[in-house]
Parts: structure tokens; sequence; C-alpha cells
């Protein structure tokens, strides 16, 4: 299992969304790392969280890694269909690919 910080961050991609709401999603370093995603598992899904903390582990076909926040704040909401759906992981779609939304409080 892969649980550096920075592995984790080059797997991430964040958007700004609206009133101070930053959406991170699983990016394309993630998957060339890990290969086809086979299951996530969250590790925290709501309330304050410190940057580091781990959220949410994604096992694919080579490799595991733990992904971690990469800035403080507090969760707004998670992206529910991954537990059913972890291939969604596997393709770029900010629809589909995106973990969590969290504003920095």
């Amino acid at each position: 299992m892969i649980d550096k910080l920075e592995v984790s961050a080059s797997a991430l991609w964040l958007t700004p969304k609206a009133q101070g709401i930053v959406r991170i999603g699983f990016a394309d370093d993630g998957r060339e790392l890990l290969g086809p995603v086979r299951k996530i598992t969250w590790q925290v899904t709501t309330g304050r969280v410190h940057m580091g903390t781990p959220f949410l582990i994604v096992s694919g076909a080579h490799e595991e890694l733990t992904l971690h926040f990469p800035f403080a704040g507090r969760i707004v909401r998670i992206n529910e269909g991954l537990a059913d759906h972890p291939e969604w992981l596997n393709n770029r779609n900010d629809d589909l690919d995106w973990m969590v939304d969290l504003v920095d409080e």
C-alpha cells in the first residue's frame, strides 16, 4: 500500500466550486499508478478534517493508494456513488470521478 502525502497529492485534481467549496477528484497520475480501480474504502465522510487526514483508500489492479486531504476544511459532500461504482475512477469525467466537496474554513 502506498501511503505517502506527495503521491496522494499528485493523484488528485482540485476544482473551485461556488462559495469557497473545492471539489477533489481522481487525477490521471492516480490512474496510471493503480491501474483499473477495483474497490474504494472511505476513511472519513463527514465533519472537519485537517490537512493530511486520510479520506479514501483506492485499490487498483497494480497497487493500493491512501488519499489524503491537501488542505484543512469541512466535508460538504462526498460522491456516495463511488462505493457501488469504483470503476468511475478509471476515466476522466469530472461528473463521475470526483470524491469530495470540501469547504475551506
